[in-house]
Order: C-alpha cells, then sequence, then structure tokens
C-alpha cells in the first residue's frame, strides 16, 4: 500500500516553473511507491491553456491534483483568503486521506505544515526555495518603511525560525544559503535534518538530441551569433544591463543576435522603448511552452542573464542555468548569486562578471571568444549537479525517512 502525502504550493502547476520545478519531481515520487495528493494556487489564465498538459502528465499515476483559482493582482486581505482556503481544504483532504508527510514549497505553504505539524504531529518538509522574506525587501515588493510590509516581515521572519525548527526536514537550493542559516540561528541544528537540492532539469528533454532541425525563428538566420535569455523581467533581472553588455559585444561580434523567451511582453516593452528601432532590430523577443524552449536554446551559441545583486539571493538557484548547461551553452552571468561562484569555479561554465559597466562586458567578451574556441561540455555540469533524476532520488530518500511506521 503506497503511503499518502500531500504537497502544498502557491505556485500553480500550469506555471512554466510547476511544470519545470514541480511535476516532475512528484511524478517521479509518485513513481517510487507514493501517493500524492497536490494542492496548488492556479492562474485562470494559466490553467485554460494547460489544464490538460498537466492531467495528461500525471494521468495513470498516483497523484491526485486539487487546486483554488489565484490572482496574482490581489491585496493582502484577498492572499490571507487565499490561505485560509488551503487550510480549508488541507484540512478536508487529511480527514479524507489520514496524510503521513506534508510538503511544503515555500513559507506560505509551510504556515500550513507548521499549523498540522503542531495540531496532529503530521511530520512536514520545509522546501524553502529561498530567504523568501527577505527577497520581498531585496526586490522592493515589501519597504520596511511602510508600517504593514514591515509588520510582516518580521512576521515571516519569526515564522522561518519556527519552520526551521519544528520542520522534520529542510531542503535549501543552495549551499550558502545553509550556511548562512546555520549563522543566523546557531543555537539551531539545522545542517542535520537540511539535504541542498538545486533546481534541476530534465536533461533527456533538455538536450540537443531532441531538437526540431527545421525549427527556424524570423529575424534570425544561419549565420547568426544568437545569445538567449529565457525568463521573467523586472524584479530581480537586469534586463537593460544585459541589453548594454549585447550592444558592447556587438562590437565584437557583428552578427550577434538577443534572443529573449519571455511572457512579460509588456514588462520587457517598457525597457526596449528605450532603445532606438536600429538596436531594437537586434532583439527577438518570443514566447514558448516550456516543452518547447529546448528548440528556441538549440539555435543559440551561448545563455546570458543578469541577477540583482542582494543579500537573498545567495539562497538563489536559477532554473535557467540548469536549462543551459543541459543544452550545451555557456553561460554569462554575475557572480555571487546562489553556488554560482562555486559551480564556475569547479567548471569552465561560462563567464562570471564583476560590476555592470562597459569595460567589464568588454572583457567578458574577450573570454568568452576565448572559451569559443575551445571545446567544452557544458552538458557535463548539468548531468553532474543539476539531473532531475538525482532530485527525485534525494526527495524520495526523505520521503521514505519520514514516512516509515
Amino acid at each position: 500500500m503506497s503511503k499518502k502525502t500531500l504537497y502544498i504550493t502557491f505556485d500553480g502547476l500550469t506555471d512554466p516553473l510547476g511544470q519545470s520545478q514541480i511535476l516532475p519531481y512528484l511524478i517521479g515520487i509518485a513513481s517510487n511507491g507514493f501517493s500524492i495528493t497536490i494542492l496548488s494556487c492556479e492562474k485562470k489564465e494559466s490553467l485554460l491553456k494547460e489544464k490538460q498538459t498537466v492531467l495528461s502528465l500525471i494521468s495513470n499515476l498516483p497523484i491526485t491534483w486539487e487546486y483554488i483559482i489565484y490572482n496574482e493582482t490581489g491585496s493582502f486581505i484577498t492572499r490571507f483568503l487565499y490561505l485560509k482556503k488551503l487550510i480549508w481544504h488541507t484540512k478536508k483532504l487529511h480527514k479524507k486521506n489520514d496524510f503521513q508527510l506534508i510538503h511544503c514549497r515555500s513559507y506560505i505553504a509551510a504556515l500550513i505544515g507548521l499549523r498540522f505539524k503542531l495540531r496532529y504531529n503530521i511530520p512536514f518538509m520545509f522546501d524553502m526555495r529561498g530567504f523568501w522574506a527577505d527577497e520581498r525587501i531585496d526586490g522592493g515588493i515589501w519597504k520596511l518603511t511602510n508600517p504593514l510590509h514591515r509588520f510582516f516581515y518580521y512576521y515571516f521572519k519569526k515564522k522561518e525560525k519556527q519552520f526551521l525548527t519544528h520542520s522534520n526536514a529542510v531542503i535549501s537550493v543552495t549551499n550558502n544559503g545553509i550556511l548562512e542559516l546555520a549563522k543566523q540561528y546557531p543555537n539551531l541544528v539545522i545542517t542535520n535534518k537540511t539535504t541542498v537540492i538545486p533546481c534541476c532539469t530534465n536533461t533527456i528533454l533538455f538536450s540537443k538530441k531532441n531538437f526540431n532541425v527545421d525549427f527556424a525563428i524570423e529575424g534570425i538566420s544561419n549565420d547568426s551569433h544568437v545569445i538567449v535569455y529565457t525568463g521573467s523581467i523586472g524584479t530581480w533581472y537586469f534586463t537593460k544591463q544585459m541589453i548594454d553588455c549585447i550592444l558592447v559585444w556587438k562590437n565584437f561580434i557583428p552578427n550577434l543576435k538577443l534572443l529573449i523567451l519571455t511572457k512579460d511582453i509588456t514588462a520587457l516593452t517598457d525597457i526596449t522603448d528605450q532603445y532606438s528601432p536600429c538596436i531594437k532590430n537586434n532583439i527577438i523577443v518570443k514566447s514558448s511552452t516550456y516543452q518547447n524552449i529546448p528548440n528556441y536554446l538549440s539555435i543559440a551559441k551561448a545563455a546570458i542573464f543578469f541577477i540583482k545583486p542582494s543579500y537573498s539571493k545567495i539562497a538563489s538557484s536559477p532554473t535557467k542555468m540548469a536549462e543551459c548547461w543541459a543544452m550545451d551553452l555557456p553561460i554569462i552571468t554575475n557572480a555571487g548569486i546562489g553556488d554560482n561562484d562555486l559551480y564556475f569555479k569547479n567548471n569552465q561554465g561560462g563567464v562570471l562578471i564583476n560590476n555592470f559597466t562597459n569595460i567589464e562586458y568588454e572583457n567578458a567578451c574577450k573570454k568568452y571568444l576565448e572559451l569559443s574556441a575551445q571545446k567544452n561540455n557544458y552538458r557535463n555540469i548539468a548531468l553532474a549537479n543539476f539531473d532531475t533524476q538525482d532530485a527525485i532520488t534525494k526527495y524520495t530518500t526523505i520521503y521514505k525517512l519520514l514516512t516509515k511506521t
């Protein structure tokens, strides 16, 4: 008889993140003998487009999917009501299934896991994903000068300590994040129950062996030197600095094109409108489903992304990094993010920059051209460090340990 577990997430399964960083792990865990109920928050538009994709992925598996409809533009009160709905659903589901484990993705979900651990002694896993409260401050979403924001920040920092204290297992996406928590909470024996699982990728899907040889993009020719960016625009990502870097690089690589894959078209347009039409002609913008991203990556020579340097980003593991290395692409990014420096030090994974200046961009381009003349296997970095199957093995080991009877 399979052991019954509950997975709670505020991120939707129908979002790209859900299909890259939630479903693959849960499908693998379910295949290893666990019955999993997923409770998620879904956006209406994404649900309409991707619901059948999700259902097809979990069909014939011991996975049940429950969800509430979620609107990102709601107020604090609206979000509190979403939390109340999730708590109500969790009570109803637990009464029916008698869960042996609650797996909570990030801080808001962990509020529910903590509640059920203290009331019903159900083991719970704090899959923290990053320093959520600090990210809200560093990203400018919350401001400590705002009394309400300040209250929420200190509330969640207090809860963070409780999550770490009462959880039966902690998941961090970086080694640096755990080292920092050990400094913050020296009286808690965090490392003994912590496993580091970075944001991994499906190295079978993200492989140049699987791309469509007839795949073509308007505005990109066979002799274009394509550098690709995938993901969100704004908040954490320095899009303007990335474009400025590409403009410097065009002095060295005249046929350079920047391919941006994003759903944040409006936010991107606000940035690209600052540039002349001539410059914008070298920026190709597309939106893609998760399954089709490898086709776009397959025509690129390298990947690029710059992340806002901040305290909270030491606990960040960019999914795009694993995907691009799996597609055998060198990466141009900035130092000091998550465990990036460690991976780049141990492997020649691309080029790290230390500041956002034209001189630094020029030096980075020279290093990149030197790398391009070598025959490096960047895919091996993903296979050794970011393979979804390795993550599934680690998660399954924890599930088995926490559901022992």
